[in-house]
């Protein structure tokens, strides 16, 4: 029996992600410290991109980026110290003041996800009533001048 075809997608989306688990390998060997601090920090988001089944992954996105901009902030601090070694990113990774804000981060664009969709829907829903209510005026405005029926 013949094995499948793949497709071309198929296999450029299987190399994708052969060379983004090279690069983070790259990463890790050549820059443990702040690979470490960086993969910590971005806990709830690497989650997130393992369990988002969506098209597109709109959750894990948010979170990965939320979580990215609260990461830069301690990186650049352990860049700046005297060596960005591993030992330096565990102890900065010891102090509570340092990975909560990006779990925080993290947290809020998930949150951000889950109850923005339903603000949008209420604001638009409001919208399409208050736009109903004032087309039934003017239609009873108009059909009163017009001696219609309304």
């Amino acid at each position: 029996m013949k094995a499948p075809k793949q497709t071309a997608s198929k296999s450029k989306g299987s190399t994708l992600v052969w060379l983004q688990g090279l690069a983070c390998g790259g990463c890790i060997a050549l820059a443990p410290g702040p690979s470490t601090l960086v993969c910590v920090l971005l806990a709830p988001a690497i989650v997130m991109l393992l369990v988002d089944r969506s098209p597109g992954r709109p959750s894990a996105r948010a979170v990965l980026l939320c979580g990215a901009a609260a990461s830069v902030g301690p990186s650049m601090a352990l860049w700046r110290m005297s060596g960005a070694n591993i030992g330096n990113s565990f102890a900065m990774l010891s102090d509570p003041a340092v990975v909560s804000p990006a779990w925080a981060a993290c947290a809020a664009g998930w949150l951000l996800t889950q109850i923005l969709p339903i603000g949008i829907r209420v604001v638009l829903e409001a919208s399409s009533l208050s736009r109903a209510a004032r087309l039934r005026a003017e239609r009873a405005r108009l059909a009163e001048e017009w001696g219609g029926e309304g």
